[in-house]
């Protein structure tokens, strides 16, 4: 999958480390928190997170091993951008205009006051 809005002004790439309390598995949150996912038969592969100025979803890419393929899994509960960033340990997006050609280094950073 690749991350879509309405124009895709800025496109790019994300990275994460799922929170430790998770053991690094969104497949072991989902089987903590929703009593109905069913871990033998659908294993979590990632997630897709929403933001706009008035809503926040995420949904979680499973695959249906009976089925053998993919489904999503949309909690009905609303997330806040709080909870869904609290998933991750650490959480990095990249985005801009051709920006998988850019590479800078750390002592190339102009620090901002």
């Amino acid at each position: 999958m690749i991350a879509s809005v309405q124009y895709n002004d800025l496109r790019g790439t994300a990275a994460a480390d799922v929170a430790d309390e998770y053991m690094n598995s969104l497949q072991k949150y989902l089987m903590d928190t929703f009593s109905e996912y069913d871990p033998e038969r659908y294993y979590c592969r990632g997630c897709t997170i929403w933001f706009d100025n008035r809503y926040t979803s995420i949904k979680f890419l499973c695959l249906d091993r009976i089925k053998e393929k993919f489904v999503a899994f949309r909690p009905q509960k609303a997330y806040s951008p709080e909870e869904i960033i609290s998933l991750f340990k650490r959480l990095e997006v990249v985005m801009g205009i051709d920006v998988s050609e850019i590479e800078i280094d750390e002592d190339e950073t102009i620090e901002l006051k």
